[in-house]
């Protein structure tokens, strides 16, 4: 009889027993393969950044094998040029690590005589503990490991990513094929593609604005590798809640050791001035409506993501999440999993 009545169920036990573990295989597996999955991603993102402008050149009748090698040449030339600058600021911060890191010890002795000073006492191996367990540093080494890493796949990047651009018809034909198929509409997948571009081309210009205002400062206060600081600042904007907040503490612990104090307390107020006008007042008006997670769901997401695919899925969090928001919310037997990931509140 127990049998019978969870036969007659909708999802009996044993599929979401099954349903689980497929899911815990596909995260182990895209764990597993990162290393060739992140590039593959990060082309995806590009040409969902560049199809506007492919759609653009199309209505002006370029040809698209044309409108194609404008466009590769338009973003690979500045990526070169960029990555020159960039390289030779990672290389002399490289060489000059050593003497950077006992600038800033002795920096952390005076602070720890200072704080002693007025009665507090505090030491430098327990200030050392604290920076360590913040595990800032460590993020921004993997970060800067993998631009490394994906910077040395930048051809493979670019050719799937041409390769994308040249088939996106196809692939809408394909897409309007299978929806008719499986009795599904067009349009929802559509919605879901039009959200992620319309997310990555408002990031894409805050990011930048950002990026541009805090080089303008940095040079302004002639704090050393403001490129790199800059550049830093641009893809960390990518990453919601604390991408800001670790892109502002190289250049002001930068500004400690080369300038002032002053110097350093000013640089930490600007990086708080941009981060709250660019991202509390322009990205939320831009973006008009909320992007359907949840805040906590998104502060998840950014952790969960960097564990499987490391600081490049703590950039692509927001779209991956909202992707799997998307799958979950065409069946019915998981649509309260979408649910919990939105950012529903109570029916009015």
């Amino acid at each position: 009889m127990i049998m019978k009545q969870i036969r007659q169920k909708n999802w009996p036990i044993n599929q979401i027993l099954m349903f689980w573990v497929m899911i815990s295989i596909l995260l182990a597996t895209f764990k597993f393969a990162s290393e060739l999955i992140v590039p593959f991603l990060i082309a995806i993102a590009l040409a969902i950044i560049l199809s506007p402008l492919l759609t653009y050149l199309e209505r002006k009748r370029i040809p698209k094998v044309l409108s194609l090698v404008f466009i590769i040449i338009v973003s690979f030339i500045p990526a070169i040029i960029l990555g020159g600058y960039i390289g030779e600021e990672v290389k002399d911060f490289a060489n000059n690590f050593q003497e950077i890191k006992q600038q800033f010890n002795a920096f952390l002795e005076k602070v720890t005589l200072f704080m002693n000073g007025l009665g507090l006492g505090v030491t430098q191996e327990e200030i050392h503990k604290i920076l360590e367990k913040s595990n800032l540093g460590e993020i921004v080494k993997n970060l800067a490991s993998q631009a490394g890493s994906q910077f040395s796949n930048i051809f493979l990047i670019f050719f799937m990513l041409a390769f994308m651009l040249m088939e996106s018809d196809f692939f809408y034909n394909k897409m309007i094929k299978i929806t008719k198929e499986y009795g599904r509409d067009i349009k929802d997948g559509m919605k879901i593609i039009e959200k992620i571009k319309s997310y990555f081309l408002i990031k894409v210009k805050t990011s930048l604005m950002t990026a541009v205002w805090i080089l303008a400062v940095l040079w302004y206060y002639d704090v050393s590798y403001f490129y790199l600081w800059a550049t830093l600042a641009f893809f960390l904007n990518f990453i919601p809640v604390i991408g800001s907040i670790i892109a502002a503490v190289p250049p002001i612990a930068m500004a400690l050791i080369d300038q002032t104090a002053m110097t350093a307390l000013w640089v930490g107020v600007w990086y708080m001035v941009i981060n709250t006008i660019v991202g509390n007042i322009i990205e939320p008006r831009i973006m008009g409506k909320g992007l359907g997670l949840s805040a906590l769901v998104i502060f998840l997401s950014m952790t969960f993501w960097g564990w499987i695919f490391g600081p490049a899925g703590m950039i692509l969090s927001v779209p991956l999440t909202m992707v799997v928001q998307f799958l979950f919310e065409q069946y019915r037997e998981t649509q309260w999993i979408a649910l919990l990931l939105s950012d529903y509140e109570k029916e009015k």
